[in-house]
This record gives structure tokens, C-alpha cells and sequence, in this order.
């Protein structure tokens, strides 16, 4: 079985838990041998290649955002809000409300 990891490397598997690699952007790096243990702890997580499977590097997966509530208390949510709407020049008739502020960031994090 060959193995791709995330940087694109293949790996092979040898048969006593150990992988070899067969090919690699790094020069004098393809025929090394390690523990698979060590090679899906290095430079994994490994994905399994068919014969018909292309070798791409594999993206990793990009953190989780924080969320508003996660970053800041509510009444911390509030008064930044507050502070925005009356810290900016505003036209009389334009100003928006603290609730305006609040309904934008929770429209921007993706709440409803």
C-alpha cells in the first residue's frame, strides 16, 4: 500500500509497520525507511493512494475561527458595540443603534 502525506511525500509501506519513501521534494530524502508510528506523527496524517489516485500534497485543515461569544463577554460585546456607534462621527439622522452594531457581528460570525 502507498501512503501521500501533507507534504506531498509518498510512502510505502514495507510490511513490518515501517514505510519507506518513494518519492519526495526533498533532495537524497526517497528510500529513507522509518516507523510508520514516526511518519504519521512527522509528516502526517497519511491518505492512502490507489493506483489511479493522483500524489498531491494534502491541505491542512484550518483552525476554527472564535466566535464573538467565544472572545468576548457579553457585556464586553456590548460596550464595544456602544463605542463604536458613539465613538464615530455620525450624521444625526444616520447614527445607528447599539443593536445595529450587534446584528452586523452576529450576521458577519454567520449566526442568523
Amino acid at each position: 500500500m502507498k501512503y501521500i502525506d501533507v507534504d506531498g511525500d509518498t510512502w510505502a509501506d514495507t510490511g513490518n509497520g515501517r514505510l519507506v519513501c518513494t518519492r519526495s521534494s526533498v533532495a537524497g530524502f526517497e528510500g529513507v525507511e522509518r516507523a510508520r508510528a514516526y511518519v504519521e506523527e512527522a509528516h502526517g496524517p497519511l491518505v492512502g493512494l490507489s493506483d489511479d489516485t493522483p500524489a498531491e500534497p494534502q491541505v491542512a485543515p484550518s483552525p476554527v475561527l472564535p466566535t464573538v461569544d467565544g472572545v468576548m463577554s457579553r457585556a464586553s460585546v456590548f460596550q464595544s458595540a456602544h463605542a463604536l456607534v458613539t465613538g464615530l462621527p455620525w450624521e444625526s439622522e444616520e447614527k445607528p443603534s447599539v443593536y445595529d452594531v450587534l446584528q452586523v457581528a452576529k450576521w458577519l460570525e454567520g449566526d442568523e
